[in-house]
C-alpha cells in the first residue's frame, strides 16, 4: 500500500508540475510564439530596414503633426517630428546620438533626452531583435499577460504580451529623472498584416499618468533602402555640445 501511495503521489506531483509549466511558458517559448504570431522569421526580416510615417496629435498644446521614423536594426533610428511651427530631429546611430531643432546645428544628445531616445529605439525592436538579446531578457507571467523585460543603456523596457494572441500590446519604459523614476507607456492597437508582417497601426502614449499623444500609422515601407548617411547630420562639422534637457517628450 505504501508503494502504491508513493506512486500515486509522484503521479499527482507530475501532473501538477506539468500544469504549472503549461501555464507558465519559458522565455524561449514566449519569443518563438511572438515571432510566429507576427508572421514568422522570414517575414520579420523585412523589419530590419523600414520607414514609418505617423500622424500625431500631441494633446499638450493641441498640436497636429507628422512623426517620420527611419529604422535600421538593431542600433539606428532617426525620428523627425514636424509640426506647423517647429521641427525636431532625433538620431541614434550606434554609440552616437544627436538632436537638431529646425535648421539649427545638431547637438550631441545628453541625459535625460539621450535616455528617451534610447527608449524610442527599444520600443521599435522587432521580435527577432529581442530574441538576439535573449541573455539580457527576463520574463514575468501574470495570468494571460506576460512581461518581457530588457535592460539596456541604463533604460528598462517591459514588453507586455497578450498570451491569447501573442501580440505586444503595451510597452513601458522606465527612465531615471531628477532622482526618481518616470514611466512612459505606449499602448498598441489596430493590428493588421502588411506584406506578411503583423503591424500595429495606432499608438496611445502616456508620461506618468498624463495621456500625451495619439498616433495613427499613415504608411510603412518594409525592406526600405536606407543608407548610412541617413543617420548623420547634414553638416557633421557643426555639431554642438549638448546640454541637460528640461523635458522629455
Amino acid at each position: 500500500m505504501k508503494v502504491l501511495r508513493h506512486i500515486a503521489l509522484s503521479f499527482l506531483l507530475l501532473i501538477c508540475s506539468s500544469a504549472v509549466n503549461a501555464q507558465s511558458p519559458n522565455l524561449d517559448t514566449v519569443l518563438e510564439s511572438i515571432i510566429e504570431s507576427y508572421g514568422g522569421e522570414e517575414n520579420l526580416r523585412k523589419l530590419d530596414s523600414q520607414i514609418q510615417e505617423w500622424s500625431i496629435f500631441a494633446k499638450m498644446g493641441n498640436r497636429h503633426g507628422i512623426d517620420l521614423r527611419t529604422i535600421r536594426a538593431p542600433g539606428q533610428l532617426k525620428v523627425e517630428l514636424t509640426y506647423a511651427t517647429k521641427k525636431e530631429t532625433r538620431v541614434v546611430n550606434g554609440d552616437e546620438s544627436f538632436v537638431a531643432y529646425g535648421s539649427a546645428p545638431a547637438q550631441v544628445a545628453v541625459h535625460p533626452q539621450l535616455d528617451a531616445m534610447h527608449l524610442q529605439l527599444m520600443r521599435l525592436y522587432s521580435p527577432l531583435v529581442l530574441r538576439d538579446k535573449l541573455e539580457s531578457l527576463s520574463l514575468t507571467v501574470d495570468g494571460e499577460l506576460c512581461a518581457v523585460t530588457l535592460f539596456e543603456n541604463g533604460v528598462r523596457v517591459d514588453y507586455m504580451v497578450n498570451m491569447d494572441n501573442w501580440h505586444i500590446e503595451k510597452v513601458v519604459g522606465s527612465l531615471a529623472m531628477k532622482g526618481g523614476e518616470m514611466r512612459f507607456l505606449t499602448e498598441y492597437s489596430d493590428f493588421t498584416f502588411h506584406e506578411g508582417v503583423l503591424i500595429h497601426q495606432r499608438e496611445n502614449k502616456f508620461a506618468g499618468e498624463v495621456n500625451t499623444a495619439v498616433l495613427q500609422l499613415r504608411r510603412i515601407t518594409l525592406d526600405a533602402e536606407i543608407q548610412d548617411k541617413d543617420f548623420l547630420p547634414n553638416d557633421e562639422s557643426s555639431i554642438q555640445p549638448g546640454w541637460e534637457q528640461k523635458e522629455v517628450t
